[in-house]
């Protein structure tokens, strides 16, 4: 795995926000060391980067930016108690660097210790109130605490702060269904689409919010689009396996489920926990 294909310390939606503590310098700022070498190998990058930490660089930047990247690595691997070690070393350097309390609070929400990112994140606004991804976290953190008042008025926040991006929306779409706001739901993801319509997940998550609205027409539309721009694509063949199923005969929608479990086994799991019956 490459290092810029990273899965970073939180997982899903809020992953993609991550990257920005970590993102290479511009080409003449880039350091001429392999810690920031971009194509290496993640167990490449967590030793080049342990040695440029050893080495006791003056710069403080650098040094942080290396315990992020070595964050990141863990992360990838599944090592996070050795990912948290990497941000508390960064947050020690600085411990006014606001993006550094934010990468810390996604490994303690993937670990679950949810009071610990929430206070980091507060930390995080503090100092920085107007990162639009601070609040962002801090909404789906409270969502994993099933505290989804507060998590809409981050989420909402995140969005007024940052309306072109795309994961405040998806982000606030999925509460709304957690809420059983569906209206809302198919609102927030159908402005996923209009701000990016050649992927599919944008009408695979509507096409559920329709399927549990019981709107299988458009559910029905939702998961074909979806599987014109992504064939393999397992929740939509689900998708349209459930609305022929029940538009239909209860077999009707057999081939599509059978192909989506062959693609991925725990697909159904998955599809439960949405909710759909």
């Amino acid at each position: 795995m490459r290092f810029r294909a990273f899965h970073l310390i939180s997982a899903g939606t809020v992953a993609a926000a991550l990257v920005v503590a970590a993102v290479p310098a511009r080409a003449a700022e880039q350091p001429a060391d392999a810690c920031f070498d971009a194509k290496l190998t993640v167990k490449e990058v967590l030793d080049a980067c342990q040695a440029f930490i050893d080495k006791g660089s003056e710069d403080k930047k650098l040094l942080i930016r290396a315990h992020s990247i070595r964050a990141m690595g863990f992360s990838a691997i599944g090592s996070l108690d050795k990912a948290l070690e990497e941000m508390d070393a960064a947050v020690e350097i600085d411990p006014k660097r606001a993006n550094s309390y934010f990468m810390r609070a996604a490994g303690y929400d993937a670990s679950k210790a949810y009071d610990k990112a929430l206070a980091d994140l507060d930390t995080a606004i503090s100092i920085d109130d107007n990162d639009a991804d601070f609040y962002m976290l801090r909404g789906v953190v409270y969502s994993h605490m099933n505290d989804y008042d507060k998590a809409l008025v981050d989420l909402n926040k995140k969005v007024e702060l940052d309306p072109k991006a795309i994961n405040g929306y998806s982000n606030r779409g999925e509460l709304y269904r957690k809420r059983k706001e569906y209206d809302l739901s198919i609102a927030d993801y159908t402005q996923v689409i209009k701000l990016e319509p050649d992927q599919a997940k944008g009408y695979v998550d509507r096409g559920w919010i329709y399927v549990l609205s019981d709107d299988l027409d458009n559910a029905g539309a939702d998961f074909d689009q979806a599987l014109k721009l992504q064939q393999t694509n397992a929740s939509a063949l689900v998708g349209r396996g459930v609305v022929k199923s029940r538009t239909g005969k209860p077999t009707d929608g057999s081939a599509d489920l059978k192909t989506a479990q062959k693609l991925e086994p725990g697909i159904f799991e998955q599809i439960r926990a949405l909710g759909v019956k």
